[in-house]
């Protein structure tokens, strides 16, 4: 059994749906029915913290609901999602959104999933919403500081922060800073430069940093952390580092699997228009950077950003980036590459995996103990990963047929082979064995106020 904090040879008992003992082997309690795990690790269900299923874009939505984005998630060895409310449509209430995509969550999902409601505009109603939304469990919030239909400007920002926080909510952005990629975008341009090798010069990494400055300073003043979704380099980092290290900061830094296993040598490939994702995959002294700080404890969790977009509309403009909607697929890679990546090329122990894979971001969010641990008590999402199972991308079923994956070619060892959610088993020998509608949105703590 590992968890966040220990290794060690252990019987795990479940019963209604949660941990209800933790036992040394060989002790003598009986069951309705066994697993021997003998040669496999038994860790807590991973925990992507940033997936967009059945997503709008362009007047339309992603292909994938819940049902397929949760099967995919957990034959991958992810039993908890984090997804969004969608933006709000003019007229449209915060709290009406919210209830309706909990509902899709319930009806749809094998797995659990919690919910990040997007903030687009500031009036008198999503004012007076946002303490209900967090009453009912939606914690953590998103706001875009850059895209034109989705933005919300510095005072905006100032404003809904102030009222999240007052109710013991957590302010999360998309942290670019909006004229900073205008300018850069336009004089690209101006050069001929819109070739997807041309891409990252567009959003450049002190675009990130800027806007990562600017909300941090503002949560420092009001005594409450924040949370940064997709990091993708090092000068985001050194701005999350900058805002951990003032007095009274407290920074949430997510980064993503993409930025993770690849660099941007990726924007050479004849494939190239499916790595247009933003922020932009960077060089490999940014991937080094982020490795470095999910060792020593300064990045919190990990997300897929899963947005499986149909293969036909993300690759119809490949000679200009700025036609290519941004994001990929990848829910269901997140914990193979992940455990990959960290314990076989990067050394990292399994306890360390666990922490990044489920446990910090169950903290951070305001899940844990019921989600990111095993422990008597915690929810029964468990995995069961035998580390020596070799894979190809191939083998992770994608959340919808008309999809693609920026892991085809990608070869590993260490694979999810038994998989419970609450208690019920969800892959059984690789196999998903879940059923729709199982899952079920989980209402999460509310957040202290730093000081």
């Amino acid at each position: 059994m590992v968890t966040a904090a220990r290794e060690a040879p252990l019987d795990v008992a479940v019963s209604d749906g949660r941990i209800s003992a933790i036992l040394a082997p060989g002790s003598d309690a009986a069951a309705e029915r066994e697993l021997d795990a003998a040669g496999c690790l038994v860790m807590p269900g991973g925990i992507d913290t940033h997936t967009h299923a059945r997503w709008p874009f362009d007047g339309k939505r992603t292909q994938d609901g819940f049902a397929g984005a949760g099967r995919s998630a957990a034959v991958g060895g992810t039993t908890t999602l984090v997804d969004f409310v969608p933006q709000l449509d003019p007229g449209q209430r915060l709290l009406d959104a919210a209830h309706d995509r909990i509902d899709e969550v319930e009806a749809e999902s094998p797995v659990d999933v919690a919910l990040h409601p997007i903030l687009n505009r500031v009036d008198d109603q999503v004012l007076a919403d946002i303490g209900e939304v967090i009453a009912a469990g939606l914690t953590s919030f998103k706001m875009y500081t850059t895209y034109s239909d989705k933005r919300v400007d510095d005072g905006q920002i100032w404003v809904l922060m102030q009222e999240i926080v007052r109710h013991r909510g957590l302010p999360g952005f998309h942290a670019e800073n909006h004229d900073i990629i205008g300018i850069a975008t336009e004089r690209s341009a101006a050069l001929g430069h819109v070739a997807l090798s041309d891409f990252p010069e567009t959003r450049p990494g002190i675009a990130e940093a800027a806007a990562i400055e600017t909300v941090s300073l503002m949560a420092r003043k009001l005594n409450s952390a924040v949370y940064i979704f997709h990091v993708s380099g090092q000068e985001a980092f050194d701005a999350v580092l900058h805002g951990n290290q003032a007095p009274g900061g407290r920074v949430f830094a997510e980064t993503c699997t993409h930025y993770l296993a690849f660099n941007d040598s990726v924007f050479s490939r004849d494939d190239a228009w499916k790595f247009v994702i933003t922020p932009p995959i960077r060089g490999a002294a940014d991937q080094d950077a982020l490795w470095r700080g999910i060792r020593d404890g300064q990045v919190t969790s990990v997300g897929s950003d899963h947005c499986a977009y149909p293969a036909s509309a993300k690759s119809e403009h490949p000679y200009d980036h700025r036609l290519v909607p941004p994001g990929a697929a990848g829910i269901e890679h997140r914990t193979p590459v992940l455990w990959d990546e960290a314990v076989n090329c990067r050394g990292l122990s399994p306890s360390q995996f666990v922490d990044i894979s489920a446990t910090r971001a169950a903290r951070a969010l305001g899940l844990y103990p019921q989600k990111g641990t095993v422990a008597v008590g915690a929810d029964a999402d468990l995995v069961v990963l035998d580390p020596e199972a070799a894979w190809t991308g191939a083998d992770f079923p994608a959340a919808t047929f008309d999809t693609f994956s920026l892991y085809d070619d990608r070869k590993g060892k260490g694979r999810p082979k038994h998989v419970f959610s609450r208690g019920r088993q969800v892959v059984d020998s690789f196999a998903f064995t879940g059923r729709p509608g199982d899952g079920k949105f989980v209402a999460r703590s509310r957040h202290p106020r730093l000081r």
